[in-house]
């Protein structure tokens, strides 16, 4: 009985340091593959080609995030202007480089149309569009009109 005791625990002790002797091998054996993935190394994406489902999720994982912090804005600022919420979108640019990308990747290489996937809300769509003149859109354009004027005035 006491031999049995014996190996049983020399069997237990080997089952828990074998794997711990191998699964480093097996992870540095890893690093030497490529594989084609939608991230690569260092955290930057790269569109997969073959992966349609995998970049519509990725498309729709970020189009929620931006309609939610949207969403979590427009409740915690009823009032906010146009152009803060517009400053609250653009803060994250990893965010939108994401959506360009996976845009891109599904409208120009696997031939999906992104807005048949999902959209960006109404209020994101406006918020996004809001020129970063602000107040000096309406000089800008005065400017604009009078200069084109001045110039049709002393030509013709």
């Amino acid at each position: 009985m006491w031999l049995q005791d014996v190996l049983a625990k020399k069997i237990l002790l080997m089952l828990l340091i074998l794997p711990s002797i191998v699964l480093p091998f097996s992870i540095l054996g890893t690093g030497s593959m490529s594989a084609y993935a939608e991230f690569d190394k260092s955290g930057n994406y790269v569109c997969n080609p073959f992966g349609r489902s995998v970049e519509t999720n990725i498309y729709l994982d970020v189009v929620h995030r931006i309609n939610d912090r949207m969403t979590l804005y427009m409740k915690t600022n009823p009032n906010a202007t146009a152009l803060q919420q517009h400053d609250v979108l653009m803060q994250d640019q990893k965010t939108w480089d994401l959506y360009n990308k996976s845009r891109t990747c599904l409208a120009d290489v696997i031939g999906a149309n992104p807005d048949d996937i999902i959209s960006l809300t109404p209020d994101v769509q406006q918020a996004i569009t809001v020129p970063e003149f602000g107040v000096l859109t309406s000089m800008v354009v005065m400017v604009a009109i009078l200069g084109s004027i001045v110039v049709y005035r002393k030509f013709f």
